[in-house]
């Protein structure tokens, strides 16, 4: 990126999903092509992993106590809403825009995860633990949850912030059931597997933002003012467009007609629901678990579109420019929030075409098959228009490279029209004799007789980079263009190896992670295998 300087993006913007399609590069794949695999492997993954994180989430919600669940004993109220859900989620409109117009990959793998942390945390707070308990109940309650923050923040860190938030939120709101000590116990384990498994990613960057100033802290904080109305949001084909290189007409923001039909059909049947056990007079006792997560859903996607929208007031937090204002518009585009809206609005269609079919089976698949309908329509539109409108971008240098490589990560003291030709250059008494560059590793020859001088390595400065000869270590610093410099005593004559050494610090987080990968699995295969035990003694038991 940028020619090979150095851009150290990587430690901002984790690329751990890039590594796949990097590796059939590499292996002489077209670029295009590997792309192609990449969104390929992302859309299947999205599809798998909401349709087992929806059918497990319903599963935490089972009916009300005392009603019958015999109309969906062959499984397909858990089945059927979950595939459902999967399919819109697949086809939503705002995830489509990721993929095929913004081209925004760690977006959308972000969003291929989000049903896994949303399951998990539900998970947490529903368990309930067996008679005859094991020592791995309580990693596997809260393995979902820690597994699932950890693969947002390995695809894209600003949705990892918002998902905390509003999990933090959702715990306050449930403070009497999260501060029990079974709750509230699941929790820190699920943070400790995140903190652990995300050590690797989570240090650097944390580290980076403490030891330098970078463009992003001036840029992230400002909104880009395309904030979206009720129209935008709920239109029902969508009527945007754009490219992923530039937006140069606005593109889509809505949530699609598939889930605005389920945020209309819930609310109607909410208040009918409402109205009956008023008339009954059987308000009491009524309100299950599911029913409240339905609710919670239902206000929680309306919060989220309300913060994405231009009705909240995002132009009076921005002008304070105090912390709040720095947290709050660090996501730099409101839109962002429909995203957790939508995964939002998946689940609550899930929960409602499972309570259809529950009452009426036949009204519960119409009703599933008209969704599907309103899901398809405006994805072909979409698709269609992103495929007719967005040219292939062919990204030179200079100014284009900025729109790829998102400068947001280099230090401020980067300056774009320095020489970064692949040259040392050498400035004062130095005079550069050889120089080889292996990777990162640059080997020069040079000498400083008639005077101090330095070497100017076309190399952006970041933390880590030193330089050593014959034992010595020569001043390593910042030029003033933001190039990595390496001052030459006078009468010095011999080589230099400059190079780039992790901060210790890294290489513990390395550890940590790997460390906590093994731990996990191992402990994982131990519970298999005493399970198949468990299991293999019950059948002699029994026979």
């Amino acid at each position: 990126m940028n020619g090979g300087t150095g851009y150290a993006m990587p430690v901002f913007y984790p690329d751990l999903n890039l590594y796949l399609p990097a590796f059939l590069h590499i292996l002489g794949m077209p670029l295009g092509i590997c792309y192609t695999v990449c969104v390929i492997v992302t859309n299947v993954l999205t599809a798998v992993i909401s349709f087992f994180c929806i059918k497990g989430f319903l599963r935490c919600f089972r009916s009300s106590k005392g009603s019958s669940d015999a109309v969906c004993r062959d499984g397909s109220c858990g089945c059927i809403p979950a595939s459902i859900g999967s399919f819109l989620y697949t086809l939503s409109v705002y995830r489509l825009t990721n993929v095929y117009i913004r081209d925004a990959v760690g977006e959308y793998t972000a969003m291929a995860v989000l049903p896994l942390v949303i399951y998990g945390f539900a998970r947490i707070y529903t368990y309930t633990a067996p008679e005859k308990r094991d020592r791995f109940d309580g990693l596997k309650c809260a393995l979902p949850l820690g597994v699932g923050m950890s693969l947002l923040a390995y695809s894209h860190v600003l949705t990892t912030m918002v998902t905390s938030a509003l999990l933090i939120l959702t715990a306050l709101v449930l403070f009497k059931k999260t501060f029990t000590p079974p709750v509230f116990g699941r929790l820190a384990l699920s943070a400790l597997i995140f903190l652990c498994l995300s050590a690797s990613v989570l240090v650097p960057m944390l580290d980076y933002m403490k030891s330098d100033t970078y463009l992003v802290s001036g840029s992230s904080y400002i909104m880009r003012g395309l904030y979206p109305g009720w129209r935008e949001l709920f239109e029902l084909i969508p009527s945007g467009s754009g490219s992923g290189i530039a937006y140069d007409l606005r593109m889509p923001t809505a949530i699609g007609a598939a889930l605005a039909a389920v945020l209309a059909a819930y609310a109607v049947s909410a208040v009918l629901r409402l109205i009956v056990s008023l008339r009954d007079k059987k308000t009491s006792g009524s309100f299950s678990d599911s029913s409240f997560a339905g609710v919670y859903l239902f206000v929680l996607a309306g919060i989220t579109l309300f913060v994405s929208s231009k009705y909240f007031p995002w132009t009076y937090i921005e002008s304070k420019h105090n912390a709040l204002s720095a947290l709050l518009c660090s996501i730099q585009f409101s839109w962002r929030y429909i995203g957790i809206a939508t995964v939002i609005t998946v689940f609550l269609g899930s929960i409602l075409i499972r309570d259809m079919m529950k009452k009426n089976r036949r009204m519960g698949i119409c009703t599933a098959a008209l969704l599907c309908v309103l899901a398809v329509i405006p994805a072909l539109v979409l698709e269609c228009r992103a495929c007719s409108e967005n040219p292939r971008a062919r990204i030179g240098s200079g100014a284009e490279i900025g729109i790829v490589g998102d400068e947001l990560y280099y230090p401020v003291s980067w300056n774009r029209d320095a020489v970064y030709d692949g040259t040392p250059q050498a400035f004062g008494g130095a005079v550069i004799e050889s120089f080889e560059r292996t990777g990162h590793r640059w080997t020069v020859k040079v000498s400083a007789e008639s005077g101090e001088g330095s070497v100017a390595f076309p190399v952006v400065y970041y933390k880590g980079y030193n330089a050593v000869s014959d034992g010595l270590q020569p001043d390593t610093y910042r030029g003033d263009d933001g190039r990595v410099v390496t001052k030459i005593p006078e009468g010095f004559s011999g080589t230099i190896v400059m190079k780039f050494s992790e901060p210790f610090m890294w290489r513990i987080s390395e550890v940590i992670t790997l460390l906590s990968v093994i731990l996990i699995c191992a402990a994982m295969c131990m519970n298999g295998k005493a399970s198949a035990s468990g299991r293999k003694k019950v059948t002699e038991v029994a026979s």
